[in-house]
């Protein structure tokens, strides 16, 4: 029997006829299943393939869908798509996203379930992908204004002290910026991690984990530090808010402890100050090494000196007529150092601070640090950093291996972290310092301990050619005992350094 089929335009006709003036309605009307299905897989099949313009056609929005599909190919690193549809149920079809990605060596894959509804486009009738931030991935909130960003690294890394322990902020606060840079430094050690993270379209922040891919392994961040060490810095320090502190193996370089102070001037080892008396050492050595002093030539302190048109005094008001160099480094008296500028050229102090002491070249120690300056000039300018004041800069890592440099009889430079982990080699100066010239440094500090009631080689001083303004006092003090060379600046009430020198005694009296 032959069958008569209408066609579909005249069924459509007889529908409107018999709808009246509610043909229109028809367009609105849930679509058939094979609609449903078709437009579902015409549309998977252009994103798997790439063509965002032809999947973003067959959706109800297709300037959003083009935006938001391109943002998700261009910010995951995805380098191939699988797209499967699952059974549908009336207008909405499961499917499942199989994707691969690439992101700094790492790769991993990443799969997920979602789901999408076709409905009859308003202003057509076709059939066409209701579009929502949802169909690439439920994580995307709608509407647009985020992304989906992989990330890679392994997390926070874990620091160990040369032992093996693990180092934390809540058992060393004192640690708490080195170890935030140690960790955020060192993270991506870490291998193979990657993840899925949720990310403000406009700043690329991360926000929420999305998916963990690939959990890899947390980066390990041995250091040089010794968490015995450090423990005694923290303890020693906790009386004395704004004391930076650093320690020092001097045989080696190693950093063993620090603290620093949670300032945004923190002179610990980024931070940069005019040290003032205590930058006599490098001036001694200076003077030493040239012959121009011995222990026991006549200097004098007087209360005030001019030199370059300019006139110095003594922050403790001391004054010695007779004074040996030894009284004048023993009373750290600046006005004795500023008789004696004429003696080195400029170029004399930079050379002594450069290529002895290692100050002013490129430090790699493993972390963000500032690595001294000391400018050559001359003049007023010249007898202002003879004694710390003027353009000079320290910080207590300085200090600190200044004294190590002393104590040894050669620059090493400090280290946080072994050189391997950091990739990059250590400073190296270029000579040592001359013996005579280390033993009578050694003496003098030893005369200056003594002098000041400290059993160890040391020396202090303030700087505060800043008294006029609403700048502390700083104390700055160092001493060597054995192996161990310990530097410390301070905030101070006096023109002594007390403070500095409280610490620094509590560090060597903790540790032995």
């Amino acid at each position: 029997m032959r069958i008569h089929r209408r066609p579909i335009t005249a069924l459509i006709l007889s529908a409107a006829l018999l709808c009246g003036t509610a043909a229109c309605d028809v367009h609105k009307d849930t679509p058939a299943s094979d609609e449903v299905t078709g437009t579902a897989h015409a549309f998977l099949s252009a994103w798997q393939k790439g063509d965002l313009d032809k999947a973003a056609r067959l959706t109800t929005n297709p300037s959003q869908a083009r935006t938001e599909l391109a943002a998700y190919r261009d910010t995951t690193g995805v380098t191939s798509l699988s797209l499967a549809p699952e059974s549908t149920s009336g207008d909405t079809v499961p499917f499942k996203a199989t994707a691969r990605l690439s992101y700094f060596g790492s790769h991993a894959t990443w799969k997920y379930t979602s789901t999408l509804s076709v409905v009859r486009d308003d202003s057509t009738g076709r059939p066409r992908v209701s579009w929502h931030s949802e169909v690439i991935n439920p994580a995307l909130p709608d509407g647009g204004g985020y992304t989906l960003q992989p990330f890679s690294g392994s997390g926070t890394a874990v620091t160990t002290d040369r032992h093996g322990r693990r180092l934390t902020t809540h058992d060393h606060p004192g640690l708490r910026q080195i170890l935030t840079q140690l960790q955020k430094r060192y993270a991506d050690t870490g291998q193979g991690a990657l993840g899925i993270r949720l990310s403000s379209a406009g700043d690329g922040g991360g926000g929420r984990i999305v998916a963990t891919l690939k959990g890899g392994k947390r980066a390990q961040v041995p250091t040089r530090l010794d968490a015995v060490v450090q423990q005694a810095v923290d303890t020693a320090a906790s009386k004395y808010p704004g004391a930076s502190v650093v320690v020092i193996r001097p045989s080696t370089g190693d950093v063993l402890a620090a603290r620093t102070t949670g300032t945004d001037s923190d002179p610990t080892l980024e931070g940069v100050q005019a040290p003032g008396q205590v930058f006599e050492l490098v001036t001694t050595a200076a003077l030493l090494d040239q012959g121009t002093v011995t222990p026991a030539t006549p200097v004098g302190c007087p209360a005030s000196a001019a030199y370059g048109g300019q006139t110095f005094t003594n922050p403790d008001n001391f004054s010695a007529r007779d004074a040996t160099f030894t009284d004048v480094f023993t009373h750290a008296c600046d006005t004795g150092f500023v008789r004696l500028a004429g003696k080195l050229t400029g170029h004399d102090l930079v050379s002594e601070a450069r290529d002895v002491f290692g100050l002013g070249l490129d430090w790699h120690t493993g972390l963000t640090t500032a690595d001294g300056a000391v400018p050559e000039l001359d003049g007023a300018d010249q007898a202002a950093a003879a004694i710390g004041r003027g353009e000079v800069r320290l910080n207590t890592l300085n200090l600190a291996s200044l004294t190590a440099t002393i104590q040894s009889g050669s620059f090493r430079q400090p280290l946080f972290v072994d050189p391997k982990i950091s990739g990059k080699a250590p400073a190296q100066t270029h000579r040592a310092l001359p013996s005579r010239v280390a033993d009578g440094l050694r003496t003098l500090m030893r005369a200056y301990a003594e002098a000041c009631g400290v059993n160890d080689a040391a020396f202090g001083g303030v700087a505060d050619q800043f008294a006029d303004s609403d700048q502390p006092i700083m104390g700055w003090f160092t001493a060597y005992r054995g192996d161990l060379a310990v530097a410390v600046t301070a905030p101070e009430t006096s023109h002594q350094p007390e403070t500095a020198k409280a610490v620094v005694r509590a560090v060597l009296d903790a540790t032995g």
